[in-house]
């Protein structure tokens, strides 16, 4: 049996990095995408290799279109096919007021947390067909829902990646690719810091979950895990929250 290969976007570190780590061991080889911090992606590649996997960085600004074809297109050389894709890759600025939002703030979030994960759709669909099918999942946020504390600019960007889900299941059920969104709450990553910079803020904002913690990328990366690897075909179209029970 062909091994099958998925490509992971922002998976230079935190939940990226999880993810990953986490299909490899599911028996993928992966592609480990990165803008900046390839020094952080290397270490992926070679947590992954260390444990007898395949891994590969590629680097591309994923709200570049010509970038996201350009990564695809190394990528097809390097591997050959594509069983899923993983849109992880985000920013999100804390900008507390509407009316504080400047435009370059929007416009670069709405860029890189839904245009990128569009752009790499797009690009990957045609390749999930030629491999008889697969799976997508898009990487959101409670704040999708909810509205969250990083502001409205992320917020939107996330809420978008459910409408995207939401029609990309519908339309690319009968090619037999399923395409799902996970919703993480507080994971404990850098954004964090933006969140609760002090440990003060931490703990008070630790008491809105009832599992008394935050979450880890390794959770949610399991979660990715079991949508692309494990989840039966029929389970296309939903937003699977992580979210510590809280409401």
């Amino acid at each position: 049996m062909e091994t099958r290969v998925a490509l992971v976007t922002g998976a230079s570190r935190g939940i990226g990095r999880a993810i990953a780590v986490e299909l490899a061991r599911a028996g993928f080889a992966v592609g480990v995408n990165y803008v900046q911090r390839r020094e952080q992606a290397e270490e992926t590649v070679a947590a992954i290799t260390a444990a007898g996997r395949q891994a590969v960085a590629f680097q591309a600004d994923v709200a570049d279109p010509q970038a996201v074809a350009a990564m695809f297109g190394a990528f097809d050389r390097r591997f050959g096919r594509l069983d899923a894709l993983v849109n992880n890759a985000g920013i999100g600025t804390r900008v507390d007021a509407l009316t504080a939002i400047d435009d370059a703030t929007w416009r670069r979030t709405m860029a890189v947390n839904l245009d990128g994960a569009f752009y790499c759709l797009r690009a990957a669909v045609p390749r999930l067909r030629a491999a008889g099918g697969g799976r997508i999942v898009n990487v959101s946020s409670g704040a999708a829902k909810t509205g969250g504390m990083i502001g409205a600019h992320y917020a939107a960007s996330k809420a978008g990646l459910l409408a995207l889900t939401a029609k990309a299941a519908r339309e690319l059920a009968r090619d037999g690719i399923s395409v799902n969104a996970v919703l993480p709450s507080v994971i404990e990553t850098e954004m964090l810091e933006s969140l609760a910079a002090s440990p003060e803020a931490r703990d008070r904002l630790r008491t809105q979950f009832p599992i008394g913690r935050f979450g880890t990328p390794e959770e949610v990366a399991q979660v990715v895990r079991f949508l692309v690897a494990e989840a039966p075909s029929y389970l296309t179209g939903e937003f699977l929250s992580l979210r510590g029970g809280r409401l």
